[in-house]
């Protein structure tokens, strides 16, 4: 039987977010080869400017799943109990709702499983079988630490991860929400499939060298062959997200479903002096790919394109709003995000939204937040106490402070950085988050992903 048309049927979701994955690469302007996504922009709705609101997986997903911006409501370490988040929406709406995922910094430890009917995590290097919990602390490291070096990849690589997807298809009989973090394109940078111990072992040296421990001292060589082995990891992925689309196609899913293709942020290759995603929220780790596939009935329509500057807490009230469920009045009233269909069916606005990224340093109360507009770009490094303006239209490398010789815009931008400062503060003076200890199994997924 043939499944009924949207919208007399709800639309299943599939949200898929790929680490670090820049813009730039995404569209091909790194001669990469991506047909799946350019598929994709083909048959959905393509934003050409959607900005992350962190530049790491934990403020970023943060303000995605939760749709308010990181630093509210105790901030992006830990989802304070009250906090609703949208897989609680889509359950609430009839959905059965699944996360696949292996990066610990969204974790069942730090509150992001609440909402979800299933979630599976691979967050941690070596996980001991029943009787082994009981090693001493140095030993469960040394065993951590040797299943890092044997393993191939310091994630779930995205093969397995598609297995994972299609057995969660097919175990579910409603309508399903799945979200899922590729991991394939995060450092360290392995080739793609061009796998060998030798690969992963120059692989993993040259990561930590360039994002960890000296990147001035990166060869021009050795920065090529990160670009290259970066390039290849986004082709690698692209490939298996096509064959995870022909399978659910196969299994007559695909046309009942929303595909939406995102990221949490992008990766600095020395522009702005670094590599990986540890500097202050310059375009190329803010500015991400935003594709929405509609399915078959919906009246959105398909390969259009959107200019207009959008965010990444808009993905999810778009999505609820195209499935018309409701979102509670608990969850609204901390809602930052708002819905582009008005804009895909093209409604202008009536005032640009700022775009607001932003990250509490670990281990520290110091802060980086970003204030963008499609004009100006204002960076406020509350480790250094720095800010710093840009012309992004004059000078879209974001090379040149102007914030000396545009003193009235730069006093505009103060005046909303304080305005983010003392919102922060206001909402959450009476949020208690609890410290996350972090075992020695993911303290080496860590250390392997260059945080550590």
């Amino acid at each position: 039987m043939a499944p009924e048309a949207f919208p007399m049927s709800k639309p299943n979701v599939l949200f898929l977010v790929v680490d670090s994955l820049r813009y730039d690469v995404a569209t091909g302007n790194w001669e990469s080869a991506t047909p799946t996504i350019d598929r994709l922009l083909d048959e959905g709705v393509h934003f050409q400017n959607c900005f992350a609101q962190g530049i790491s997986t934990a403020p970023s997903m943060t303000a995605i799943l939760t749709g308010r911006h990181p630093l509210d409501y105790g901030g992006h370490w830990y989802l304070d109990d009250d906090q609703r988040t949208f897989a609680q929406v889509f359950r609430d709406g009839g959905y059965y709702t699944g996360a696949i995922h292996s990066n610990p910094y969204v974790s069942a430890r730090r509150n992001f499983d609440r909402g979800f009917d299933h979630f599976a995590e691979d967050v941690v290097a070596f996980e001991p079988d029943e009787g082994l919990e009981g090693l001493p602390d140095k030993l469960l490291r040394l065993a951590s630490r040797a299943s890092r070096i044997l393993s191939r990849t310091p994630y779930t690589p995205a093969e397995e991860v598609n297995t994972d997807i299609l057995s969660f298809v097919d175990d579910a009989d409603t309508p399903w929400f799945l979200w899922t973090q590729y991991m394939d394109v995060h450092g360290p940078y392995l080739g793609g499939d061009n796998f060998s111990y030798r690969n992963k072992f120059r692989a993993e040296w040259l990561w930590r060298k360039a994002a960890v421990r000296d990147p001035d001292s990166i060869t021009e060589a050795e920065h090529e062959e990160l670009r290259e082995n970066y390039r290849r990891e986004v082709e690698y992925l692209d490939s298996e997200i096509g064959n995870l689309l022909g399978e659910l196609d196969e299994r007559g899913h695909l046309d009942d479903t929303f595909v939406v293709l995102t990221a949490d942020h992008g990766d600095e290759f020395y522009e702005h002096g670094r590599y990986g995603h540890g500097n202050l929220p310059y375009d190329e780790l803010t500015h991400v790919p935003l594709v929405i596939r509609p399915p078959s009935g919906s009246d959105i329509p398909r390969g259009e394109t959107v200019d207009d500057l959008v965010r990444c807490i808009d993905i999810l009230p778009t999505i609820i709003d195209a499935v018309d469920a409701e979102i509670p009045t608990q969850h609204r009233e901390r809602l930052a995000g708002k819905s582009l269909l008005p804009l895909v069916r093209g409604k202008k606005r009536d005032e640009e939204p700022v775009v607001v990224t932003e990250k509490r340093v670990r281990g520290e109360k110091h802060l980086r937040i970003g204030l963008r507009t499609t004009r100006w770009k204002y960076l406020y490094d509350g480790v250094e106490d720095e800010r710093f303006l840009y012309n992004l239209e004059n000078d879209p490398g974001e090379t040149t402070d102007v914030s000396q010789t545009e003193t009235t815009v730069a006093e505009e931008f103060e005046t909303r950085l304080r305005e983010r400062l003392n919102q922060i503060e206001e909402t959450s003076e009476n949020v208690v988050v609890p410290d996350v200890e972090t075992d020695a199994g993911v303290e080496e997924r860590l250390k392997a992903l260059g945080y550590k």
